[in-house]
């Protein structure tokens, strides 16, 4: 066995090879946090960047759909809509005022018909006489709302009093306005 010394006067002193090792884990742990830290800033660009062009390509999209037309309402491919919304973008309104303000008494305005597709309208009335029913359809033709207003046909006949009565016929067509 060795015998053991011990001197209580001299320190002793701290290996070098522990105070390499202890400098070098330091080093070696510097380097980690710089690699670590430098890790972690390229993350939070890179997330960064994603979430920049996800915004990017939400904003185009947005901007796209906005630039399209509205989607048209599923009862447009109705027929039945499709015939009713033509109907009723007529100028019934303009044509009915049109013939009632020319229709004054001596006239009396016997029959109605109407052809929507064409815009033909042909109207039986009874006038006192023949001049009557020709300021009658001279006031149809003043109307901005009718066009192409003529006679078709006319009778004299007696009304059941006896007096002169002229019954006639006339063809019209309204105007449609864009």
């Amino acid at each position: 066995m060795r015998a053991m010394r011990i001197d209580f006067v001299k320190p002793p002193s701290q290996p070098k090879l522990g105070w390499l090792m202890l400098i070098a884990g330091l080093v070696l742990m510097g380097m980690m946090v710089r690699q670590y830290l430098d890790l972690k800033h390229r993350q939070a660009a890179l997330v960064q960047a994603h979430q920049q062009q996800v915004q990017a390509q939400a904003e185009e999209e947005r901007q796209r759909l906005a630039m399209l037309p509205p989607p048209a309402p599923a009862y447009m491919d109705d027929k039945r809509w499709r015939h009713a919304a033509k109907e009723l973008a007529l100028p019934w309104i303009s044509t009915l005022r049109a013939v009632e303000h020319a229709t004054k008494p001596p006239i009396f305005l016997v029959g109605f018909k109407s052809d929507p597709a064409t815009g033909r309208l042909q109207l039986d009335a009874e006038a006192p006489s023949f001049d009557a029913a020709l300021d009658f359809v001279v006031a149809l033709q003043a109307s901005p709302s009718l066009a192409q207003t003529q006679i078709l046909s006319h009778e004299d006949a007696p009304d059941p009093q006896g007096r002169p009565l002229t019954r006639f016929s006339l063809q019209t067509r309204w105007v449609t306005t864009p």
